[in-house]
């Protein structure tokens, strides 16, 4: 697992394949990666679609992945500031609602 992947920490070699070189990783759920590219805009549908081709997104995936992104989110207002506070609370809201729901 990646931690912290982005658009912007890729390089394409030879134009031809797309390399990801940050030695910031670790052991977990292959859908937490997308959580934080998804927070900086994300990748193409062409990736997701390769993406989800190779691994096909499991029941309740769309409350997993706002699960995943509220993690980054606090994580950022904690070290970041405030900013990150609106998107942080709306999260939360979303998931609590979402909890009542199903």
């Amino acid at each position: 697992m990646h931690r912290y992947l982005f658009p912007g920490i890729k390089i394409n070699v030879v134009i031809v394949y797309t390399v990801v070189y940050d030695p910031a990783s670790f052991y977990g759920h292959h859908e937490f990666d997308l959580a934080i590219a998804d927070m900086f805009g994300g990748f193409t549908e062409e990736f997701y679609s390769e993406y989800h081709g190779l691994i096909p997104k499991a029941p309740g995936f769309l409350n997993r992945h706002k699960l995943y992104i509220l993690f980054h989110y606090i994580n950022h207002w904690n070290h970041f500031g405030s900013s990150y506070r609106s998107r942080t609370i709306q999260l939360l809201n979303e998931l609590i609602t979402a909890q009542h729901t199903t």
